[in-house]
């Protein structure tokens, strides 16, 4: 295929910025795929882009961008002189500015089913190792100290899961096998799948109330930002455990911060954080109920091998001039541009 001018799109090589501290990790291949097809990959670390200043230095003469957590911003897509993909390394696009893609004709990919079952099992993982005492069992071995207390139980628990999307359905199969009541606050629910699992769906309120684990699963957007106020945290009850893999801003992270701190919510495990890395006074690092993960639950290899194929599939298919398919694409009125 030829453009326009008569040069062969794939001819040239152009950069795709891979911005995934992780990738370097998967096989060759990945790299390789992009090299064949005339594409030069140029991984840089993430570390360093948390900023649209440091954005705007990097972006330009990039035709396509593997990304993490990096913005783009308005101020960032104006300098991105070549831009024309960014493929999401998951899910979330909170950080991109979808109206200023469109506006220019750049495509932007969200891997969508390709990492909600390592999310889940983080989930459960969190829920297993809070309701055993594991870490609290482990420091106080590890000091010598033989100390048994009673723990909790996740057989027959009530769970509540905070958005029902690939990723929430994925924690209720889980519950489903501990035969656990699960309430769900959803506003566009799959009404054969809550049937199939029999779960009840209900107001975010009653969820917080009756639930012994809450689970947060939904999308961070300007009408979920803060979603867990200090006012719905103070709903849930004191011997309630709060799991998030989500977004750390949909969280009052101060009022989370005191209720554990007061014992008024057992514990939590927080996987995303209002800022990442959290700052090293964050009072959530000095609590002795709190579980923490650098917000890796979908890095297994499985996972992060399938999403690197996506968002290569997606980069050639547009270098091709050729679209990307449908259900990746988050924006497909800039498909073909």
């Amino acid at each position: 295929m030829r453009t326009p001018n008569g040069r062969n799109p794939m001819a040239e090589r152009r950069k795709v910025l891979i911005t995934v501290n992780h990738f370097q990790w998967l096989d060759a291949r990945f790299v390789r795929r992009l090299e064949d097809a005339g594409l030069e990959a140029v991984i840089v670390t993430q570390d360093g882009l948390h900023s649209d200043e440091a954005m705007i230095a990097a972006i330009p003469g990039t035709f396509a961008t593997i990304a993490g957590g990096e913005p783009y911003s308005e101020a960032v897509l104006a300098a991105a002189d070549a831009l024309r993909v960014i493929a999401r390394f998951g899910v979330g696009y909170d950080r991109v500015d979808l109206a200023a893609a469109s506006a220019r004709g750049i495509v932007v990919i969200g891997t969508f089913g390709t990492n909600h079952d390592a999310v889940a099992d983080r989930v459960f993982g969190f829920m297993a190792a809070l309701a055993n005492n594991l870490f609290d069992e482990t420091i106080a071995m590890k000091a010598g100290r033989w100390e048994q207390h009673l723990h909790t139980t996740l057989w027959r628990a009530s769970t509540g899961i905070i958005g029902l999307g690939r990723i929430g359905q994925a924690v209720a199969r889980r519950c489903a096998g501990f035969e656990m009541r699960v309430l769900a606050c959803e506003t566009k629910p799959d009404a054969a799948f809550v049937k199939e699992f029999g779960i009840e769906l209900v107001s975010l309120e009653t969820l917080l109330s009756e639930s012994d684990f809450v689970s947060v699963n939904a999308p961070l957007t300007p009408t979920t930002e803060g979603l867990l106020s200090r006012e719905r945290l103070a709903l849930m009850k004191p011997s309630a455990y709060l799991i998030n893999t989500s977004r750390g801003k949909l969280i009052d992270e101060d009022a989370l911060a005191e209720a554990l701190s007061e014992r008024r919510i057992a514990g939590a495990g927080l996987e995303v954080f209002h800022r990442e890395p959290p700052h090293k006074d964050s009072p959530l690092l000095a609590l002795d109920n709190v579980l923490l993960g650098p917000h890796s639950a979908t890095q297994t290899r499985e996972s992060a091998e399938m999403t690197a194929d996506v968002c290569i599939d997606c980069i050639l298919a547009v270098a091709r001039g050729e679209s990307p398919k449908a259900e990746y694409v988050l924006n497909p009125e800039a498909v073909g541009a």
